[in-house]
């Protein structure tokens, strides 16, 4: 037995409310593996589960964190050559840590020659973006898309998909330092969401064939009115706790496609395709090295202030955690 630090959240609340902590080793149970953690990556789903506000509860006491890349130490999985090997960790909790345990099924085997920071960062944007963007929003080259919340990890992973099958696409940011980072990213201009707001979306009325809402800006139900008839509205996420009612006569009158997204669920229900999209979503990552995401590396000991910053939606990119395992 020995010891490992991770974060704990011991109640819910601010991310003010998780602290660094010493944790014993256990003992492998069958089917299980031992995954000594290289790399962290916050979400915004980590804050809201801190928050107690996530769908998907974790009670008090534990260790928050749903992605992570790391090596294998130890295995009871009868799965062959699976030590030494470098994976990414998909899991609803536990990753913000130096060490975890984990199942078949929270792990993705990927080449070792893969950066560690972008590999722990990478799986959940743009397995929630391909879903979104190919799988159930069909979107198809010269396409007008207009995408919420597009300086973040998700929204800069849309960006990036969408660049390369060559939609136009219309990105909304709050800021201009956020608009010169997507400049840097995709070499295009975008949208301040304050101009749009105060004119009611009124220049994109009818002119969307798709709309990506990772920021829940329905609140303003005049996005809708940027929709062509027919039109797809998808949305992600609610980063502004923007959780509100929509009028199913706005709906009608347009012809609107509503679709929500959970990723995670859509590969549940998917089964027999959750092969295809994973490869699919890797070549992202192998081929490409996730050209859509820029990194904001921190050290262990700065895990709070970066969750601090991702909550209070200062962040860029993706941040990302190096433990004192990262093999850089």
């Amino acid at each position: 037995m020995y010891k490992f630090k991770n974060y704990r959240c011991k109640k819910f609340g601010d991310v003010s409310n998780i602290h660094l902590e010493e944790m014993n080793s256990q003992k492998l149970l069958k089917n299980q593996l031992r995954v000594k953690i290289l790399a962290i990556g916050l979400n915004y789903v980590d804050v809201l589960m801190i928050k107690g506000t996530y769908q998907h509860k974790a009670f008090p006491p534990f260790t928050p964190g749903i992605e992570a890349c790391g090596i294998i130490i130890e295995e009871k999985c009868n799965r062959k050559n699976l030590l030494n090997k470098k994976v990414i960790i998909n899991k609803k909790g536990g990753c913000y840590s130096e060490e975890i345990i984990v199942n078949n099924e929270d792990i993705i085997v990927i080449p070792s020659k893969i950066n560690s920071s972008i590999a722990a960062g990478f799986f959940i944007p743009y397995l929630t973006s391909y879903v979104s963007i190919i799988e159930v929003g069909k979107i198809k080259k010269n396409q007008n898309v207009l995408v919420t919340g597009s300086s973040g990890a998700v929204g800069s992973a849309s960006l990036d998909i969408l660049k390369k099958i060559k939609a136009n696409i219309y990105p909304i940011t709050s800021t201009i330092k956020k608009r010169n980072y997507i400049k840097k990213l995709i070499g295009e201009e975008s949208i301040l969401y304050d101009k749009l707001k105060n004119n009611n979306f009124l220049e994109f009325k009818n002119s969307m064939d798709v709309v990506i809402d990772i920021n829940g800006l329905l609140k303003n139900e005049n996005i809708l009115s940027s929709l062509k008839w027919g039109g797809k509205y998808i949305i992600i996420g609610f980063m502004n706790n923007n959780i509100t009612k929509i009028s199913t006569s706005y709906i009608l009158i347009k012809g609107l496609n509503i679709y929500g997204i959970r990723a995670g669920e859509y590969l549940k229900i998917n089964k027999k395709r959750k092969p295809f999209i994973i490869k699919k979503v890797l070549a992202y990552l192998i081929n490409n090295k996730a050209s859509g995401l820029i990194l904001n590396n921190i050290a262990f000991s700065e895990l709070k202030k970066g969750l601090s910053k991702l909550s209070n939606r200062r962040s860029m990119g993706k941040i990302i955690v190096k433990t004192r395992h990262y093999d850089g």
